[in-house]
């Protein structure tokens, strides 16, 4: 009976101990609560920044945001995936007539490892038909971000589309 009292003992102390260093371990990492929300901003910085762009029509500005191998996905189009089709999509655009888009972040979250993140949001996309009525488009939106090598953040993926027609 002792040695087994012994025996349970020395495996409390030992998972004690374990469980020890894996708080200390937890601790030497507290700044990443900070540095997630260091990273959240910069994003929102970003998004607001393009969304400021757009609110010029400035297809090279909307453009800039995006990495050199992006993917977009706007609605009614096929997916672009290179610099030259993202151009002719986001340049027809905002030749629309009356066009005017404007988008809002709504939730912007950030992996673990500070590289990735992704914000969700609204949009509003006005433009006049050929007649000259106002059309107004409403919908969502989705863009993946990624950390680059100097620390700004880009969109590696952007979809977004339509809410149903009232």
């Amino acid at each position: 009976m002792y040695k087994l009292f012994i025996l349970l003992l020395a495996t409390v102390v030992y998972l004690t101990a374990c469980n020890t260093k894996t708080n200390k371990g937890e601790n030497a990492n507290s700044n990443a609560p900070m540095d997630s929300i260091k990273s959240i901003n910069e994003i929102l910085k970003a998004d607001i920044a393009w969304d400021s762009l757009s609110a010029l029509n400035s297809a090279e500005g909307w453009l800039s945001f995006y990495t050199d191998d992006a993917i977009m996905m706007p609605p009614g189009e096929k997916v672009c995936i290179d610099k030259v089709s993202r151009a002719v999509s986001i340049k027809n655009m905002f030749a629309t007539p009356g066009v005017s888009m404007r988008f809002q972040g709504t939730k912007i979250e950030v992996s673990k490892s500070g590289e990735l993140g992704y914000s969700t949001g609204v949009y509003q996309f006005k433009s006049k038909d050929a007649t000259g009525k106002e059309a107004l488009e409403t919908g969502k939106f989705c863009e993946t971000w990624k950390k680059q090598a100097d620390g700004s953040w880009k969109c590696i993926v952007d979809i977004w589309n339509a809410d149903p027609a009232n």
